[in-house]
């Protein structure tokens, strides 16, 4: 058995955003992936049965469909980002007792996400927790390099000044963990019952299980 966090030796906590800081159920990100098949079917007037097959390719060759499409195609990234983002956000809701169990973790709370800063803002302010993390590591701020290429972990824990055997990172994509872990960090795997959140999973480079990020989170607090 994996012995509780000791908290007092932490002094970062870096969280992914979809899929980890909201529920999963919520289905946000289903409709961001239905616009990445459409942008592709739009870019190269493909029926959108064969862009989406182009879009599962990419993102299994090169961490991400936007990757993929700059590296194959040469595609501008915002345009690609601003198509995707263009979602209803109504499905998110406030999450109290998030913001409540975040308040409570003390070191310097920081959003690393594959995802643009400026959706990360609205994510973040529909579930509640905007004002809580000191910064916002995107896809931008990584140069496009996606997790888990290593060379985004080491250039964000290089640029907001990480110590990475005194962080934590929290995700619900099994593989994205694997970095962090070798970097030193404590990993939390939030998994979500997709099976692309358990492409990866593996007792060496996960620490922590929680089904239920708020009620780990609240778990740290209690003896």
């Amino acid at each position: 058995m994996v012995a509780k966090l000791d908290t007092s030796l932490i002094d970062f906590w870096i969280f992914d955003l979809d899929n980890t800081l909201y529920p999963a159920k919520n289905n946000l990100f289903s409709q961001i992936d239905k616009r990445m098949g459409g942008f592709i079917s739009q870019a190269f007037n493909l029926p959108l049965d064969e862009a989406r097959k182009l879009q599962k390719k990419y993102y299994h060759e090169h961490g991400t469909t936007l990757r993929g499409l700059m590296t194959e195609h040469d595609i501008k990234p915002q345009d690609y980002l601003n198509y995707i983002h263009e979602i209803n956000f109504d499905v998110l809701q406030r999450d109290n007792a998030l913001n409540e169990a975040l308040k409570n973790l003390n070191g310097v709370k920081i959003i690393y996400t594959n995802a643009s800063y400026d959706y990360a803002l609205k994510v973040m302010e529909r579930i509640g927790i905007d004002g809580m993390f000191s910064d916002i590591f995107d896809i931008k701020s990584a140069e496009y390099y996606p997790k888990p290429d290593p060379q985004s972990y080491h250039k964000m824990v290089r640029e907001l000044d990480v110590d990475p055997k005194k962080s934590v990172m929290v995700e619900d994509i099994a593989r994205n963990l694997v970095p962090a872990s070798e970097m030193g960090m404590k990993t939390v795997w939030v998994p979500t019952g997709h099976k692309w959140s358990e492409e990866g999973a593996g007792p060496e480079h996960i620490d922590y299980t929680a089904p239920d990020l708020v009620e780990w989170l609240k778990s740290l607090g209690k003896d």
